[in-house]
């Protein structure tokens, strides 16, 4: 039997997020246990046809059972903008330069995907809000921006100046740019930031700016980890605003 195990979180919004601890990147979400459960399922699956896309080394799913290794509760919004992430046991692994160069590549596929997802779309489609959500794909695309530099900010303040000068602009002539050169010039001063500062930090770390939640943990791998959830998750978003299966390729 192949067991895989998962890290799962829920809280105040009634949403259940989890992931496989051993493949990075992994999301599924779901409004119960026993459906987030079937979504993993999905997206094991899923995965495995993305690293093929990505022509990188596919992993066993026959026999598969999920095991759920760890699961934190009374997450503080989890799943809204603003809202808290679980930092699991799993995120106190030291991480080393080769996974963190693997996280790198792999946020390489996840734009990737991302543009070819969205090459094409009308202005039309790109500037609708479907009822019930609260952004369209251009305020989507911008949100993503914000939350990698967020990300790098959790970092510490010392790690915000590295991050400004990677920049090579204010931080204000960033965000007046065209959604498409500030999506690629602030990915490129995020990683260019993260390989130089991720290897040195250890253990639990907290900072208080730029949050509502001022004593959420984060670890190195936390980081890493949420670059390649984020991402994917509105990634799925995108597809279903388009009417595909979120699983589903171009």
């Amino acid at each position: 039997m192949n067991i895989m195990k998962v890290a799962v979180e829920t809280g105040t919004t009634g949403l259940w997020y989890g992931r496989f601890i051993d493949l990075i990147g992994t999301h599924a979400r779901a409004q119960t246990l026993e459906q987030l459960l079937d979504e993993l399922k999905e997206e094991v699956i899923y995965h495995n046809t993305w690293l093929k896309r990505h022509s990188e080394p596919t992993i066993k799913i026959s026999g598969l059972k999920i095991e759920v290794a760890e699961l934190v509760r009374d997450v503080e919004l989890l799943g809204e903008s603003g809202g808290s992430v679980a930092c699991f046991k799993y995120d106190l692994k030291p991480v080393d330069e080769q996974i963190i160069e693997k996280c790198l590549c792999y946020m390489d596929f996840n734009r990737q995907d991302l543009l070819e997802l969205i090459k094409g779309i009308s202005e039309d489609k790109l500037n609708y809000t479907p009822n019930g959500k609260k952004r369209n794909i251009i305020q989507i695309l911008n949100h993503i921006c914000n939350a990698e530099e967020w990300y790098i900010s959790r970092l510490g303040s010392e790690t915000d100046i590295i991050y400004e000068q990677n920049l090579g602009i204010p931080l204000d002539k960033s965000d007046e740019l065209s959604v498409y050169e500030r999506m690629n010039i602030v990915r490129k001063a995020c990683k260019k930031t993260l390989k130089e500062t991720l290897i040195k930090k250890d253990g639990i770390f907290m900072r208080p700016e730029y949050t509502q939640y001022p004593n959420e943990q984060w670890a190195a791998r936390k980081v890493l980890r949420r670059f390649l959830e984020h991402e994917r998750e509105h990634i799925y978003n995108i597809r279903w605003y388009l009417g595909m299966n979120i699983r589903a390729f171009p």
